[in-house]
């Protein structure tokens, strides 16, 4: 199979109705607290394409929003006192959002985007042997060792760990689909892998619309776990630092 034509790109936003699993997906309304943040092209990027420019946003309150800087670093202030999602979007680019965080009076000082282009994202699919429902999100993430480097690096996954997602799946999702890894440093998803390889990457497909969580499983090993919010046509990529982390 082949992945389907993206163009035009989804938009960032709820579907409608009494049924709509997103509706209760508001902004916190607390104290400002500081976001800092740094966004990196993921996987080939044959056109030399930047992140520069690109907007930076708190998904739930779209308004509050900042633009990556010509070094990939981004900062701003958000309302605290609850769970929210950030989003990155900008031309050629395929829609980024990152997990769902909790937004302390703190903030976060590590808001981490590995942001595929579109050329990529569709490589990525067919790769995958997945046809891309432009109605379900895509949701991956990144199983690191403890005390890797803050946004992940090449080869820092732990190496044999299963990945499960809650509440399960229907059928026409596919996953979970492990990241090969070469010693080169190339990365592509495997269908045929059981379990996470050197990379740590794992990826679910044509989620349907809704709220989950991830953990990871391996003898002897504690991770933490990763919350999502799934929004149509998005790419959610809870990357490191705030992907499964080894405890």
């Amino acid at each position: 199979m082949r992945i389907v034509n993206l163009a035009p790109v989804i938009a960032l936003v709820a579907c409608t109705g009494d049924d709509d699993p997103t509706a209760n997906w508001i902004a916190p309304t607390g104290t400002p607290a500081h976001i800092v943040g740094h966004a990196f092209v993921f996987g080939p990027n044959t056109a030399n394409l930047t992140i520069e420019g690109a907007t930076v946003a708190m998904t739930e309150s779209p308004d509050v929003a900042t633009t990556v800087a010509a070094d990939g670093t981004f900062a701003f202030d958000v309302p605290s006192g609850g769970p929210a999602t950030f989003s990155l979007t900008k031309d050629r680019f395929h829609p980024n959002q990152s997990a769902t965080l909790d937004i302390g009076a703190g903030g976060i000082a590590m808001l981490g985007f590995q942001t595929p282009t579109e050329d990529t994202f569709v490589s990525l699919g067919e790769i995958a042997n997945v046809q891309i429902d432009p109605t379900r999100c895509q949701i991956t993430t990144t199983v690191s060792r403890a005390g890797t480097e803050p946004y992940g690096g090449d080869g820092l996954g732990v190496e044999g760990t299963t990945v499960a997602i809650s509440p399960a799946l229907p059928k026409t999702s596919s996953g979970p689909i492990y990241f090969a890894y070469y010693v080169n440093g190339t990365v592509v998803p495997d269908p045929t892998l059981t379990a996470t390889s050197l990379d740590g990457g794992v990826v679910f497909a044509n989620v349907p619309v809704g709220e989950y969580t991830m953990t990871a499983t391996k003898a002897g090993v504690s991770f933490t776990q990763v919350h999502i919010r799934c929004r149509a046509g998005v790419l959610v990529n809870a990357a490191p630092p705030n992907g499964i982390q080894q405890l």
